[in-house]
């Protein structure tokens, strides 16, 4: 694995550790491991379930009420009788069916760490780790194994106020038992790493905007408190002023407002950011240029926005990010431009590179590309 794979891999982790607003963890438990020393993707989804589920079993796993209905010696709750005169007809009359509840830790979501667990205790992870998820997984012992994992319902899945703290980890297990590669003897062999980049573009998106939150109440040297950053829908500004539901939907991946301002920011991770232009079949690559959907949606977005907001005399502008992940030489496609007297400018991410430290950023980091852009944000909307 070169050094260009090795990145890929760790910020990976990184940009999971950022979605989910677990970063504070995460550099507690650097210190430990040391995540540097890490070569492939089972070590470090290994350590990231074991920091979430670390979180989770001090304040104690999630329980709930668990429906059961089957043959007794004794009644508890209540008589199926329906079934019970069935199950008298086809076996035995000595039992009865009932249907009763009981609160438990054996539910679904519990069931769905430890089968993730389980998974990622049979793949190549470095010692010290493996021992730390082996304690987890005891932990973990009145909690049955998923057999049929492929079939999860991951739609059907909610969460309450009680069970909220596992959203994370049931996102990142998701992922892992999604990506199994199992042979056609049953062993689990490898996970496969992503491939389409739209689990990553889903993540770089969350990681944006949680990481830009973070830099600007706590990494920077003087905090900004009243910066607001959020996802919102604008509406299209019809003439009639009847919202059309034929139209497409315009939600932003990050609104931000300051003072007088606001800067509307689009997420993109592609393996490729540029687009040749070529005739009847042919390529030519010097004459390559940004993804023009992109620009044209940010150009919608930003006009209806500042429609909307025409009355407040606030000014609107907006933002494309790229992460570079194969491309050379973007540099060069980096925009800053006014188009009708709106600000759009495109900013490239290398995520090549190493992360950094948040906390101490140095040059040719993907810290110290976070700092510059968030400063370049802030400095536009002042």
């Amino acid at each position: 694995m070169n050094r260009n794979e090795e990145n890929k891999v760790r910020n990976f982790y990184y940009l999971l550790a950022y979605a989910f607003n677990y970063d504070k963890i995460f550099w507690e438990e650097k210190k430990e491991f040391g995540t540097e020393n890490f070569k492939n993707i089972y070590d470090l989804f290994s350590i990231l379930i074991y920091m979430y589920m670390g979180e989770i079993l001090k304040q104690g796993l999630y329980s709930e009420y668990i429906i059961y209905n089957e043959p007794l010696h004794y009644i508890k709750g209540k008589i199926d009788i329906k079934s019970t005169i069935r199950f008298h007809t086809l076996k035995t009359k000595n039992m009865l069916v009932c249907d009763y509840d009981e609160y438990s830790v054996n539910n679904r979501l519990n069931q769905i760490v430890k089968t993730t667990i389980y998974y990622l205790l049979k793949m190549d992870v470095i010692k010290q780790v493996k021992d730390k998820l082996r304690k987890i997984f005891h932990c973990l012992e009145d909690i049955e194994i998923i057999a049929d994992y492929p079939n999860i319902q991951w739609d059907d899945i909610r969460f309450n106020i009680l069970s909220e703290k596992y959203r994370p980890i049931i996102h990142t297990c998701k992922y892992i038992l999604n990506n199994l590669i199992v042979n056609k003897e049953g062993k689990t062999e490898k996970i496969k790493m992503v491939d389409d980049n739209q689990a990553y573009h889903q993540l770089f998106e969350k990681f944006l905007k949680n990481y830009l939150k973070k830099y600007y109440h706590e990494y920077r040297e003087k905090p900004i408190q009243d910066i607001v950053l959020k996802s919102e829908t604008i509406k299209w500004q019809t003439d009639s002023k009847i919202e059309n539901t034929k139209l497409p939907s315009m939600h932003t991946d990050i609104s931000i407002q300051y003072k007088e301002k606001v800067k509307i920011i689009d997420a993109k991770f592609y393996g490729h950011i540029l687009h040749s232009i070529g005739y009847h079949g042919y390529q030519n690559k010097d004459k390559s240029k940004l993804n023009s959907q992109n620009w044209y949606q940010m150009f919608s977005y930003i006009m209806n926005e500042q429609e909307a907001l025409d009355e407040q005399n606030v000014v609107t502008s907006g933002m494309l990010i790229y992460a570079k992940t194969e491309e050379d030489n973007l540099k060069e496609f980096e925009v800053d431009e006014f188009i009708m007297k709106h600000r759009i400018q495109v900013k490239i991410i290398d995520f090549t590179q190493e992360f950094g430290n948040p906390y101490d950023a140095n040059e040719n980091t993907i810290v110290w590309d976070m700092r510059n852009l968030a400063e370049c944000i802030v400095k536009d909307l002042e």
